[in-house]
């Protein structure tokens, strides 16, 4: 004889920290570069919009709760929505043509297709200058020293992240490895002169470098 069937358990309401992360989409305006968590890429029902229950108590904000920081109705916690730190790469590579930066084609939400900077989110506890060269390893498959990342630049997007640009030093393209598709990328390439990229900060980082106002 079967077991009977068990009737499917109740919805539990989103009890994730209030981080202020907006969910994107392919037709999101690409204003950072980044990987996705996968948070971020889940679709959400009614009761499970991103920052809609206090990360305390689980309780609904309701509507009349709005903005930041946000208290909860029903067990008084503040919240508040905190820029998300981002690692971004500059790698300089010299040939017999001269000296470029390391970029990549991404294959993933936001900005698939796009050309952008090797970069990601910061985890847990990770010191950025590590992220910066794990970011690098992982897109790139280029390994690097994090104790020779030097900050040159950290700018905020509108959306509320704040990216890192941590620069390399000098190195030569001969040196790199071949390059090849990743779970995030098509491969890397050498970009010789400033260009629009996929993303507006990751523009004016590259606009910077090749205008010598990261030396």
């Amino acid at each position: 004889m079967g077991r009977p069937s068990r009737p499917a358990p109740a919805a539990r309401p989103d009890r994730t920290l209030s981080t202020g992360r907006t969910p994107m989409t392919e037709d999101a305006p690409p204003l950072i570069g980044y990987s996705p968590r996968v948070s971020e890429i889940q679709h959400s029902t009614a009761n499970s919009a991103p920052n809609s229950h206090c990360s305390s108590c689980g309780a609904l904000y309701g509507e009349r709760v709005t903005g930041w920081p946000r208290t909860c109705p029903s067990c008084g916690t503040v919240a508040y929505r905190n820029p998300l730190p981002v690692a971004v790469a500059l790698q300089p590579v010299y040939d017999t043509k001269g000296t470029a930066l390391v970029v990549i084609t991404r294959t993933i939400a936001p900005a698939r297709g796009g050309t952008a900077l090797p970069g990601g989110y910061v985890d847990d506890r990770e010191d950025w200058k590590q992220a910066v060269v794990r970011e690098l390893k992982e897109e790139t498959g280029i390994d690097a020293a994090a104790r020779e990342v030097r900050l040159a630049d950290a700018m905020s997007s509108p959306d509320g992240h704040l990216l890192l640009f941590g620069l390399l030093p000098e190195r030569p393209a001969e040196g790199l490895p071949p390059s090849g598709a990743t779970a995030e990328t098509e491969g890397w390439h050498l970009l010789r002169r400033p260009e629009e990229l996929a993303f507006p900060l990751h523009t004016l980082a590259v606009r910077a470098w090749f205008e010598g106002r990261y030396v």
